[in-house]
């Protein structure tokens, strides 16, 4: 029979050893993330070194890259033009999605905006609340692809709900014809345009604090015939009231909130780019495009709001037309990071080691095949992998690579200042 000196023992040898195998796993996954961390630049418009070379490695025989954004910063929409262009060159990449008003995407993928960055802030400064990300790097983005590409279809599909009414509503009033719908439209576009003369999202703003019946009425009031341009728009509108409406049960309590609110507005920015996507399928049975949206929506599996994202669908769209689907976490380093693991979290651990004045990619393909206990072990101990166990595993394999953007900053508004 053991007597208690032997447990002592015992457990004293097995905490000893599990010490160096804590140790070893240490020494192996940071030795990992070594090996695969490239240095990649982004310089005079384009993208060079060999993490570019990676990237562009990966994309071929892809049908969509997708990227994972922080919004409004300064370089990602640069990188992102210097992207597609090298797609656009190499692989025959002719379209973009992207998190952005579907209505106004219209108009900047058409003549006479299309291309020309004076026409496309022209567009911005007359509908402040037209575009749902509106920092000057990004018109001068919205701008370069739309020269780019030589699709005759939109470049530009817009998949995300209505900030703004005003620019719906006028191009809603070029559609119609029945005198009393115009009228209605017309009232309706009046009350909106006081409230959308600037762009402040401080207080609310029309759409945020439009009834759903209203808009609804309206659409009854318009009665356009199923599957014209009017009914689109029409949709985008009543669409986009009820994303907000189920926020703000959120902020209430009241259900359906948060999750329907995830929920419904995934599904409306599948349905808008599935649509673009079909009206081009006929002449072009293989569209390839590039992605952009915030990080959450371009997930395999679920995302963190634990949603099948728009990122999701379109791998699967991908990998029935025997395509592959390449996607890029954007992350930049805050200041003071160790003082923001909240807001930095799973992905802190890839890259706290890299420069913070370089870009890197890492490639989070290597991290799959380890154990997901290893996947957990990191400097900041056991109650950080608690609360980021979930989170880290669904990085791994929800996104193949990281671009690390060092040395950034936030993006400008001059061309259309608003909060």
């Amino acid at each position: 029979m053991y007597n208690s000196k032997f447990f002592v023992r015992m457990f004293v040898v097995i905490c000893f050893f599990s010490s160096f195998a804590q140790a070893d796993e240490q020494t192996e996954l940071k030795t990992l993330l070594k090996n695969n961390t490239y240095a990649i630049k982004f310089d005079n418009g384009s993208l060079n070194g060999p993490g570019a070379d990676l990237i562009l490695e990966l994309a071929e025989n892809t049908q969509f890259v997708a990227l994972g954004e922080e919004h409004n910063n300064f370089d990602i929409p640069g990188i992102t033009t210097a992207l597609f262009e090298a797609l656009h060159k190499r692989y025959g990449y002719q379209y973009f999605m992207t998190e952005q008003d579907p209505v106004m995407m219209e108009l900047l993928s058409n003549s006479p905006a299309r291309g020309d960055l004076e026409k496309i802030s022209a567009l911005a400064k007359a509908y402040p609340m037209g575009l749902t990300f509106i920092s000057d790097q990004e018109l001068k983005m919205l701008a370069d692809l739309g020269r780019i590409s030589t699709a005759d279809h939109d470049v530009i599909w817009g998949c995300d709900q209505g900030s703004g009414v005003t620019h719906t509503l006028d191009q809603l009033l070029v559609e119609l014809e029945d005198q009393q719908a115009i009228a209605a439209v017309g009232e309706f576009r009046e009350l909106a345009a006081q409230q959308e003369t600037v762009r402040d999202y401080s207080s609310g703003h029309f759409m945020y604090d439009a009834e759903l019946k209203d808009l609804v009425h309206l659409k009854a009031k318009v009665n356009a015939g199923k599957g014209t341009h009017a009914a689109w728009l029409m949709d985008v509108l009543v669409n986009s009231s009820r994303i907000f409406d189920f926020y703000k049960n959120g902020n209430k309590n009241i259900l359906p909130g948060y999750y329907e609110n995830n929920r419904f507005r995934e599904q409306h920015l599948k349905d808008l780019c599935l649509a673009k996507y079909r009206a081009i399928e006929p002449s072009n049975p293989l569209p390839k495009a590039l992605m952009k949206f915030g990080s959450w929506h371009i997930y395999e599996g679920l995302s963190p709001t634990r949603i099948h994202t728009i990122g999701d669908f379109f791998s699967n769209v991908a990998q029935f037309n025997n395509q592959k689907f390449l996607s890029v976490h954007f992350s930049s380093r805050p200041q003071e990071p160790e003082k923001n693991m909240q807001h930095l979290g799973f992905i802190w651990p890839f890259i706290q080691d890299l420069p913070a004045d370089e870009f890197a990619v890492v490639d989070l393909r290597a991290f799959r095949e380890y154990p997901n206990r290893i996947l957990i072990e990191n400097t900041q101990g056991e109650e950080w992998g608690k609360t980021y166990k979930e989170s880290y595993r669904r990085l791994v394999y929800g996104y193949d690579l990281i671009f690390f953007v060092g040395n950034t900053k936030a993006a400008t508004f001059e061309i259309v200042p608003g909060k």
